[in-house]
């Protein structure tokens, strides 16, 4: 095959993908609960919410939908257009619509351009309302784990600032003569703007690293929330800057507790929850336990007792579905943990020591 014609099967292969995006869309919006789709389709809870936003802009949005559903524009083009008209009125996004009939010909930065002017042009007013509105109630910085020990740091801002911050970043980087890459100088730099200013930090790093990582015998990874596994040398550089805890671990590196008979745990046992189980016991959710609420398995009041092998933690979100009875939780003795869904589904996820075992 020639590359012309590998060209056109390319070109063929992309229409087909975006007219099965439409029809997988029509589907979803059959759906009505975003937890159900996360778990089936393996997606983040975050994206699940977002396919059932698309589906329910379809109709929303009759042209650029159009073109989805014949190919000529990916979903990608569809989520530009769906996220820039959310907050007009039916009546207004259909007029935006109507005005993107070339859409199919446009970049994503070109749609961008023209979906915007066609919403200042159909509610000018109403711009300025929302951009203040956005700044209050969309404003916030993020974090984000990556591999190799980095991190995705993300500010969504007022545009006016976040370019100026942008470009005090790349002035200074470009005053920096040495034989850092780019990237690296900004990088620098924005560490440096952030935190050279000299007033003290107020945030910690809660590290998990066995004592033979520690000492240097092995090279266990350490375990940082929030972050997840960090390599020895780094765990053993962070551990020599802070205080230490010990956490007594049985033969297969599970941490071991004690037992409440009261309804709420005391302080001491949900901090060795939160040791022992590191984030959400909701399967696919790494929201880290310490920003969770720690609760039964079992209900109390159904004669759950208040012990390790019968609490978990789990993130507002996950922790309301379940009190509500629409999700249903259980945890074995060995701490393998079921979610039930309300459909039926079973997922099951099983606990991870944070020590090596010793060998037999």
């Amino acid at each position: 095959m020639g590359k012309v014609a590998i060209a056109r099967a390319v070109l063929a292969a992309e229409a087909a993908k975006r007219t099965l995006d439409h029809v997988q869309l029509r589907l979803i919006a059959e759906l009505d609960d975003p937890h159900e789709l996360a778990l089936l389709l393996r997606i983040p809870l975050g994206a699940a919410r977002r396919k059932l936003d698309q589906a329910a802009a379809l109709d929303r949005l009759p042209v650029v939908a159009g073109l989805l559903r014949d190919g000529r524009v990916d979903l990608d083009r569809f989520e530009v257009v769906r996220k820039r008209t959310e907050n007009l009125d039916a009546e207004q996004a259909r007029a935006v619509d109507a005005g993107l009939t070339g859409a199919a010909e446009w970049t994503t930065q070109e749609l961008k351009a023209e979906t915007d002017r066609l919403v200042c042009l159909v509610d000018p007013e109403g711009a300025q309302r929302r951009h203040v509105r956005a700044v209050k109630r969309s404003s916030q910085v993020s974090y984000r784990s990556m591999p190799d020990g980095m991190a995705l740091l993300t500010a969504y801002l007022d545009a006016v600032p976040a370019r100026a911050i942008f470009d005090q970043i790349t002035a200074d980087a470009e005053s920096l003569d040495d034989d850092r890459s780019w990237g690296e100088k900004q990088a620098d730099v924005f560490i440096d703007r952030m935190l050279g200013s000299g007033r003290p930090v107020t945030v910690h790093t809660d590290l998990t690293i066995s004592a033979k990582t520690l000492i240097g015998l092995t090279a266990e990874p350490g375990y940082i929330s929030g972050v997840g596994p960090v390599e020895a040398a780094t765990a053993r550089e962070i551990a020599a800057q802070g205080d230490w805890r010990k956490v007594l671990v049985d033969e297969v590196g599970m941490p071991v507790g004690v037992g409440r008979k009261r309804y709420r745990p005391p302080e001491a046992l949900k901090e060795f929850v939160r040791v022992r189980d590191r984030v959400c016991q909701a399967p696919g959710c790494m929201r880290p336990a310490a920003r969770c609420e720690i609760d039964h398995a079992r209900g109390f009041a159904s004669g759950g007792v208040t012990e390790a092998c019968n609490l978990g933690p789990f993130c507002e979100v996950h922790h309301y579905v379940k009190t509500i009875g629409l999700y249903r939780f259980t945890r074995e003795l060995d701490g393998t943990r079921h979610w039930t869904t309300p459909l039926g589904f079973v997922y099951t996820t099983r606990p991870k020591p944070i020590a090596e075992p010793d060998p037999p």
